[in-house]
């Protein structure tokens, strides 16, 4: 139950809910409800076959690709770190990771966003589908996988209803409460981020697990 619970926060924390929701609301601000919609399911459905292929499978892939999962974690807490995901949510102002002004201006142009740039990089990017691979390896057999999953399934829903909700939420938490949010999430991804790092250390240099005991 501890791991499911750790499992929310992390994926919520660094799925980053209340930015995508700020980011949608930018890509379709002069397109109708019913169209708004319609690419809420299509892209959070999108979103979730991609975060629940990383948790089911990309151990797998590592696997296939000779990658420790120890390597793995080390990359990927280095990429969330050093790749100014954490740094850019504590400064409430979008990553450079998911995106770029050119990207976004290109993206409210096209006809549809649903997959690219919503549901992959915003929504399930390689900081999430780096999150999800180490959430697996530590859920352990297909018990704590299905576990899991549905933990992903909940932090997926949220997402979904937040931007279904979007103006109204946006309204209420106004600027300021949604950047405060950003940057709450930013703190405690940079710490789950130095975490992974420290652990996937650990897996490659075992000794220093002894000096850290010591």
């Amino acid at each position: 139950m501890l791991f499911l619970f750790k499992a929310l926060i992390s994926l919520l924390v660094v799925v980053n809910p209340i930015d995508s929701t700020i980011y949608f609301l930018t890509l379709t601000a002069d397109r109708p409800a019913e169209e708004r919609r319609a690419i809420v399911h299509k892209a959070v459905t999108a979103a979730t076959v991609f975060l629940l292929a990383a948790i089911w499978f990309g151990e797998l892939l590592l696997s296939l690709l000779g990658i420790s999962i120890g390597a793995f974690a080390v990359g990927g807490g280095l990429m969330m770190l050093v790749m100014a995901m954490a740094m850019a949510m504590l400064q409430a102002r979008p990553s450079a990771l998911e995106r770029t002004p050119a990207e976004t201006e290109e993206a409210a142009g096209r006809e549809s966003i649903a997959i690219v740039p919503l549901a992959m990089p915003l929504m399930v990017g390689p900081g999430v589908l780096s999150m999800a691979v180490l959430l697996a390896d530590q859920a352990g057999g297909i018990g704590g996988r299905i576990g899991l999953t549905l933990v992903a399934g909940v932090v997926m829903g949220i997402l979904w209803w937040l931007l279904r909700k979007a103006e109204p939420v946006v309204d209420w938490l106004g600027e300021t409460g949604a950047n405060v949010l950003i940057r709450i999430a930013g703190m405690i991804l940079a710490a789950i981020s130095v975490q992974i790092i420290a652990d996937g250390l650990v897996q490659l240099f075992p000794g220093l697990a002894g000096l850290k005991m010591g």
